[in-house]
Order: structure tokens, then C-alpha cells, then sequence
């Protein structure tokens, strides 16, 4: 018995060992008086409304593991253009999604159709608002950034506190839980759960400022491996170039060559 509680509790410290990151979190501090679509608001606009950045990305399947360098592109709500290429400067992939529609423009024979599903998945979970705002459009807006105002208050539990504020934004079937920290109010970490189990949690590392803009240079998501229907996976996205942009891109980049 005295052997078996050892390797369980030997088990249970290999566990949590896994799910800690070696960086830097942005300082714990307590933030402004969150409402539920003044939180909606912080979240939905965490990155600008159009940027370009150059990315080392490292996807761990247990033992496995890869790193890349990634081109992207993004234009909110939805839309973004990656180019994956190897450490060697070999390309890889290219993909775009229009906001609706995902599209494969070029791919080794090592990245198929399920594999750049996950990647195309994960970008709109780290980036891209729309992604997020389970069970439809609530949290979508009628003036988009500039104007901010809700079509409908997204349904909330606001619990403040000295090391932050923790929100829970509440759909049938959906859970988003959220970690604020500071002031002004900065996404620390956000946890996606469905029926109550959880399907994806992205962690915001590393701040820095980008030109004025103060961002996690640092993302680690963590697919549980329910949604990409294989096993769970650890994908860690350090941003080494990073060039906001005022005005929005041709609608012709996120598309296929040829739509």
C-alpha cells in the first residue's frame, strides 16, 4: 500500500510539473472595476485590429517535438494568412482563412488536412476574437473596435481580488474563464471549457513592449485533445517581430489563389 500511494503521489508531482511553464507571468495586481462587457471588451481587443508578426512556434506531442518559424497575418475578426517555414528556411505550408472559409495554398506532404485544421484552430484561439465568443455572436459588436458598443452583454460572473480579477463568461454547454491582472486590466491566462471539461487553456508569458504596444511575447495553449480528436498537445509561440498596422489589408490576401 505504502508503494502504491508513493508512485501515485510520484505520478501526481510528474503531472503538475508538466503544466508549468518556465517564464515569466505578468505581475499579479488587482485591476478596475470589471463589469461583464467592460471584461468582454478587455478580451476582445487584447490584440490590435491588424498586425503582422514573425513567430518561433514549438508543438510538443509528449516525446515529439517541433519547432518552426511562422509569417502571419491578422485582420480582425477572423481572418489571417500564415506561412510556416522550417528552422532552415525551408517553407512548409501556407494557409489563409477569410473570416468563413479556411484555405490550404501550399503544403508539404508532412502537414496534412487534419494537421493544418489544428494549426488553423489555434491561431483563431490565440488571436482572433470571434473564435472565442461561444454560442454564436455575443460577444460581437455593431461598430466593431472603434465604436465597442455590445449587441448583447455577455452573460458573466465578475469575482475581483487583490492578485486580480477572475471572470466566467457563462453559455449553455460553454464556459471561458478569464484571469485580469494590473491596471489597465491585461489578460493573464483563459481557460475554454465544454459540459464542463475543459478543451483548451492559452497562457499569456514574457510581456514586452512592441512600439508602445505592451504584449505577451510568450503564448503557451494546451489542446486537451478533445476537439483536434488525437492526443493532447502543447504548442509554445514566442513572438520575436511584432508591426501593428492602421489600415486594414486587401481582402484578396485571405483568400486562395485563384477565388
Amino acid at each position: 500500500m505504502r508503494k502504491l500511494l508513493l508512485c501515485t503521489l510520484a505520478l501526481l508531482a510528474v503531472s503538475a510539473c508538466a503544466e508549468t511553464d518556465p517564464y515569466r507571468r505578468a505581475d499579479a495586481a488587482p485591476t478596475p472595476e470589471l463589469s461583464p462587457a467592460g471584461a468582454g471588451h478587455v478580451f476582445i481587443t487584447r490584440w490590435p485590429e491588424q498586425f503582422k508578426c514573425v513567430q518561433t512556434v514549438t508543438l510538443d506531442f509528449g516525446p515529439v517535438t517541433r519547432t518552426l518559424v511562422g509569417y502571419l497575418i491578422i485582420q480582425q475578426p477572423g481572418q489571417f494568412r500564415l506561412q510556416g517555414m522550417s528552422e532552415q528556411g525551408l517553407k512548409l505550408f501556407e494557409i489563409a482563412h477569410n473570416g468563413t472559409n479556411a484555405h490550404t495554398i501550399f503544403a508539404t506532404e508532412d502537414f496534412d488536412a487534419r494537421l493544418l485544421e489544428n494549426v488553423s484552430r489555434d491561431i483563431q484561439r490565440v488571436f482572433l476574437e470571434n473564435q472565442l465568443a461561444t454560442g454564436g455572436r455575443w460577444w460581437r459588436t455593431s461598430l466593431g473596435a472603434a465604436g465597442l458598443v455590445f449587441q448583447s452583454a455577455p452573460e458573466a460572473t465578475v469575482k475581483p481580488g487583490s492578485n486580480g480579477t477572475r471572470v466566467h463568461f457563462e453559455r449553455p454547454h460553454h464556459t471561458l474563464s478569464v484571469n485580469f491582472v494590473g491596471d489597465p486590466p491585461k489578460v493573464d491566462w483563459y481557460d475554454f471549457r465544454q459540459s464542463g471539461r475543459s478543451q483548451y487553456r492559452v497562457d499569456h508569458y514574457e510581456w514586452a513592449d512592441f512600439d508602445g504596444l505592451w504584449l505577451p511575447s510568450t503564448i503557451v495553449l494546451r489542446e486537451r485533445g478533445v476537439q483536434s480528436k488525437g492526443p493532447s498537445y502543447k504548442l509554445t509561440i514566442k513572438i520575436t517581430e511584432f508591426t501593428p498596422r492602421a489600415e486594414p489589408w486587401p481582402g484578396s490576401i485571405f483568400e486562395a489563389e485563384g477565388d
